[in-house]
């Protein structure tokens, strides 16, 4: 769910985001000013965030927890303005985007929404091996295959993570909750590989999908949300319990805490420019613009 944009001679463009308004800031080079972007509020239970390389940012918004058909996905637009993109749904938790379509795990249900806000439902729940009871986070392949994960209910049960193909089949590719409570931040870590963050244990796997081996990586991260990498290859991982973010070298690196302000950092995005990491705080219900470079 990361979209880097490489800067070329000229002049680019970062969106700059005050508490419910926004401005634009323009710079030659990003050697040669810094901008500073603070949170953007009002939004309603704020889980997660993805950047276009164009510079727009689409951020959930559940509502209110359990309801449906108060859900929406909002864009943050280049000119300053925010508006829905598409409103109705339910519990709308992860999203990613891949050629200019943007995916979102909607309570029990997959749906693919485009740019000018058109929703197509490629999955309901009765599309589901069993019955999803948690839908949480997307990420997707270079092929296009999506991923999702399933963070089953409170006590543990009924975890997983579901493959949505290139043909529109669904199948469950992690079955055993054994070793993943409760299966949520998806990133994809090479060719069929997913790192997946615990969000019950706290703990980060790799998950090889062809053999179904997980191995466990790294741990302490409370209740793990959000994974996402930069163009640097710095791995960040948001903590929704505790209101944290860290950075890590690599998946078994020593993790490095580089924010602890949060009521509920949810879901992690990275800006298109690279240089900020996109925090939804659901309970406070802002999105801010984590600097990391």
């Amino acid at each position: 769910m990361q979209w880097i944009t490489k800067f070329i001679s000229g002049t680019a463009l970062l969106v700059l985001f005050t508490f419910q308004t926004a401005a634009i800031a323009e710079y030659a080079s990003p050697h040669t000013a810094k901008v500073e972007l603070a949170a953007m509020s009002g939004l309603v239970m704020p889980e997660s965030a993805v950047a276009h390389p164009d510079g727009r940012v689409f951020v959930t918004e559940i509502g209110e927890f359990g309801v449906d058909g108060d859900g929406k996905v909002t864009v943050l637009n280049l000119d300053g303005s925010s508006e829905p993109l598409v409103t109705g749904l339910n519990d709308p938790k992860g999203i990613a985007l891949f050629e200019n379509q943007l995916y979102v795990a909607d309570n029990d249900r997959l749906l693919r929404i485009s740019l000018d806000g058109r929703m197509d439902i490629l999955a309901n729940a009765e599309d589901f091996p069993g019955t999803p009871q948690f839908l949480n986070d997307v990420e997707i392949d270079g092929l296009g295959n999506v991923y999702i994960s399933d963070s089953g209910d409170d006590d543990g049960r009924h975890g997983g993570i579901y493959r949505y193909s290139v043909e529109g089949v669904i199948e469950e590719i992690l079955t055993d909750a054994s070793a993943i409570k409760r299966p949520n931040g998806l990133l994809m870590d090479g060719i069929g590989q997913l790192l997946v963050a615990d969000f019950g244990t706290g703990k980060l796997f790799r998950f090889d999908i062809d053999s179904g081996n997980l191995t466990a990586l790294n741990q302490g991260f409370g209740g793990a949300d959000g994974l996402v990498r930069d163009s640097y290859g710095f791995l960040y991982i948001s903590d929704w319990a505790n209101g944290k973010v860290w950075q890590l070298v690599d998946p078994r690196s020593t993790p490095k805490l580089i924010a602890d302000h949060y009521e509920s950092a949810a879901d992690i995005g990275i800006s298109a420019d690279g240089r900020f990491l996109l925090v939804p705080d659901m309970k406070a219900g802002t999105l801010e613009f984590l600097p990391i470079r």
